[in-house]
């Protein structure tokens, strides 16, 4: 897995660093777009990213955090940690355990590359990849006492994530999106498989803190999008 999260952080460091060097112009899916000066440049790249995610045909909640680097305005890198904020459990597994029903905890940590197709003054369209790894911790309630919760050996796995998104600047400093995807996990047995790999949803909140702290002695970074 290594040598898989190796390989694709080189791929889109790449991506990124192969347009040093080449002008003030990049490729939007409106053809060619003349860059600011301002957005020419390395910048920080920050969003809480909330999901929703399908379990037992249930959606649950996935909450997650972004942050890495922006170049050129339309390359993003930078490292995601996801988590369920939801309570989930199963009633069909293969684990050898004295119980019918099983809770699962849920974590995982990406490299991710961002590549915005589009953008204007208040909206933006691109598409995500993720790829990470993590684990699912797994838990029963105690037979002989229902307040004790007992846990088994937990489950390492790798995963893939592929989204599209669109994004609206609702203020200089803030802007929110909606995304759709699928993600996959493999490493595991293929019920858990099952479960974990589904369609997701994606809402992002963008705190652009660092430009509203930066507006407070420079006006024009209100202008900047």
């Amino acid at each position: 897995m290594r040598a898989v999260l190796t390989v694709i952080f080189l791929w889109s460091f790449l991506s990124a660093f192969g347009q040093f060097g080449q002008g003030n112009t990049v490729s939007l899916i409106t053809g060619q777009h003349t860059l600011e000066l301002y957005q020419n440049k390395l910048k920080p790249d920050f969003s809480l990213d909330a999901r929703r995610t399908l379990f037992n045909k249930q959606w649950v909640a996935v909450m997650g955090l972004k942050g890495g680097v922006e170049y050129r305005r339309i390359h993003r890198l930078g490292v995601g940690i996801y988590f369920l904020n939801t309570r989930v459990f199963d009633r069909e597994f293969d684990f050898d355990v004295p119980v019918d029903k099983l809770e699962y905890e849920f974590r995982y940590s990406t490299i991710y590359y961002e590549r915005v197709l589009y953008f204007d003054r208040k909206w933006e369209f691109g598409a995500t990849a993720h790829a990470g790894g993590g684990r699912i911790k797994i838990f029963y309630q105690s037979p002989d006492n229902p307040n004790d919760r007992v846990e088994i050996p937990p489950v390492d796995f790798s995963a893939l994530e592929l989204s599209v998104y669109g994004d609206y600047n609702i203020l200089y400093w803030l802007g929110a999106g909606a995304g759709i995807g699928y993600r996959g996990i493999v490493g595991v047995d293929k019920d858990l498989r099952k479960e974990f790999s589904s369609p997701i949803f994606v809402v992002t909140l963008q705190l652009k803190m660092f430009k509203l702290a930066r507006s407070f002695y420079d006006e024009s970074v209100k202008d900047e999008y």
